[in-house]
């Protein structure tokens, strides 16, 4: 694992992650922690299962020597604030379609299904750091596009369009540019650009 991926703080905060063994760790921490490619700073854990009532004591008894300020709590998701790092408990309807990765007790999705994950992230509310994350996972051979895409037909059904994908992983007009704390070489907007114009010029629908 790539523990240069987090801060001091949140490696804190990882230590204690085990003791929610019903959730798994997904979103650009995962991905970060696996592949090591840029500092993510917040948690976020996906369940199939409506977030309980009791989730937010628990947190606040796991986590007691923190102040723990909840942000948005729901069914479908809990988001507190851990002293500057969001902690997100997340309903998440579609199937898991590999095996879970597991470090010091706490599960998280392996590289090609985050990569999944973000393309269909891509249709919903994608930010710049979506692509950046899709961009060092093709780039670096983690996953291919077209695995990428046989996989989200799989995991999302009907709810995955690989035409409109395609198409939202070049239009980078909209994205908000935010500042990303590169572990490797810094890939700009107009370097994602290119690079994705270029691997779906190879691709065959």
């Amino acid at each position: 694992m790539h523990l240069e991926a987090i801060t001091s703080k949140q490696k804190r905060i990882f230590d204690k992650l085990n003791n929610f063994p019903d959730y798994y760790l997904a979103g650009g921490t995962a991905l970060a922690l696996q592949i090591g490619h840029r500092i993510s700073v917040d948690f976020d854990f996906f369940s199939k299962t409506d977030i309980p009532k009791k989730l937010l004591s628990k947190i606040k008894n796991v986590f007691y020597d923190i102040k723990v300020t909840d942000i948005l709590n729901h069914s479908e998701q809990l988001t507190v604030d851990l002293e500057g790092i969001n902690l997100t408990f997340v309903r998440y309807p579609f199937p898991l379609i590999s095996k879970l990765k597991e470090y010091q007790g706490v599960k998280m999705l392996q590289v090609p299904e985050i990569a999944v994950t973000k393309s269909y992230t891509l249709g919903q509310r994608a930010t710049y750091k979506d692509y950046v994350d899709l961009y060092f996972i093709l780039n670096e051979n983690f996953c291919t596009l077209s695995r990428i895409i046989k996989l989200a037909q799989k995991k999302y059904k009907e709810n995955f369009d690989p035409r409109l994908f395609l198409e939202q992983l070049v239009y980078l007009e909209d994205v908000k540019d935010v500042e990303i704390k590169f572990l490797q070489k810094r890939a700009t907007k107009k370097v994602l650009q290119n690079f994705f114009e270029h691997i779906i010029s190879q691709y065959k629908l």
